[in-house]
């Protein structure tokens, strides 16, 4: 069996290679990012205003005001293509994702033991922030103004800009959000804990029929998915017990199935039949449990993170407070929260180890 697993762990080696799949992401972020370049020059500079606003917030926009825009046109493409493969936008089409992911290529985290597998996946901040500061904004303006009787095609309504970010915001965004994040809690951070909009695509995640799955019997639980998975999932353990990564966390940016040595895995759209061997489903369960160890400690720091954003949204966070301080916070809430419960958590496992 070691010399199995020697083979296998030469074989993971070489296939770290960027394959041809991974080239096409790379390529695909590289062009989102240049045409969100272009689109501002264009808009900004050369004063060519076809296109305005895509992002989320267009969206709600279109939907309050009866405006279909540009940003209402592709969120309703995004979140048809989630309810057919899932994540599959944060792990092509995102714009910032992307940024973070190419980031994180040329960052290594810090050697702190961060959480393997968040119980609430820290999202859950994220898609509460993104409906009470979007969702009830849109019924206001309905509660208001009445329903919209009509929508007329606008594409350049609102503008990209809008005035919700400055100079220094977005940097500080840049910085903060990318290689501070990956530093301390690992590649696409950003993604895994704090993104509204993967956290809305979550929820398309549980009924998309694309899935990868498990699709021979020849997995051996090597651990080179689980070590490959960018957003901490555990593969292995989603494998062994329902045959296919159900995950909410998933991104299909197929890393895992382009690197598993026994080709054991594939992304589709049908069930399989394929099963693990008694041997492998044991190993997989030891290297499982020892990731579910560590629920408590990310339970602790996804409840009080909760507890004081919220606090922060509802006292501090005005109209009146800079857009770089709304920034800010939510990172900075983040690593001093896991800072704190960290060197506690340290403590009292220290204490339980001498009186053993």
């Amino acid at each position: 069996m070691s010399d199995t697993f020697k083979n296998i762990e030469v074989s993971s080696k070489e296939n770290t290679k960027i394959t041809r799949m991974q080239k096409l992401r790379i390529i695909s972020h590289i062009i989102l990012i240049l045409l969100i370049v272009l689109h501002m020059i264009t808009w900004y500079i050369m004063n060519i205003k076809i296109v305005g606003n895509i992002g989320i917030d267009a969206f709600f926009y279109g939907l309050a005001y009866g405006i279909i825009n540009a940003g209402l046109i592709f969120w309703v493409i995004v979140l048809l293509s989630g309810l057919l493969l899932g994540r599959g936008f944060c792990g092509w089409f995102c714009m910032f994702g992307g940024y973070v992911e190419l980031v994180g290529s040329r960052f290594k985290k810090s050697k702190i033991r961060i959480p393997r597998r968040a119980i609430l996946y820290l999202g859950a901040i994220a898609f509460t922030g993104l409906i009470v500061q979007i969702f009830l904004s849109v019924i206001r303006i309905w509660f208001v103004s009445g329903l919209p009787s009509a929508y007329i095609i606008q594409l350049n309504i609102p503008e990209p800009w809008r005035g919700a970010q400055t100079i220094l915001s977005t940097l500080i965004t840049l910085i903060l959000y990318g290689p501070v994040l990956i530093y301390i809690f690992g590649k696409r951070s950003w993604c895994r804990y704090l993104c509204p909009i993967g956290a809305l695509l979550k929820v398309c995640s549980v009924v998309s029929p694309g899935k990868i799955r498990l699709v021979n019997n020849e997995c051996v639980g090597c651990e080179v998915c689980n070590r490959n998975c960018d957003m901490q999932v555990d593969v292995m353990g989603e494998l062994k017990n329902y045959g296919e990564i159900r995950s909410l966390d998933c991104i299909r940016c197929f890393k895992c199935t382009d690197i598993c040595p026994q080709k054991s895995i594939k992304f589709t759209f049908r069930q399989t039949n394929a099963s693990m061997s008694n041997k492998t489903t044991t190993r997989i369960e030891r290297i499982s449990s020892k990731r579910r160890k560590r629920s408590g400690f990310d339970l602790t720091i996804a409840v009080i993170w909760i507890c004081f954003t919220v606090i922060f949204m509802f006292i501090t966070l005005d109209k009146n407070t800079p857009v770089e301080i709304k920034v800010l916070m939510g990172s900075l809430l983040l690593i001093v929260i896991y800072g704190i419960i960290s060197r506690i958590y340290k403590k009292i496992t220290n204490q339980k180890v001498k009186k053993k």
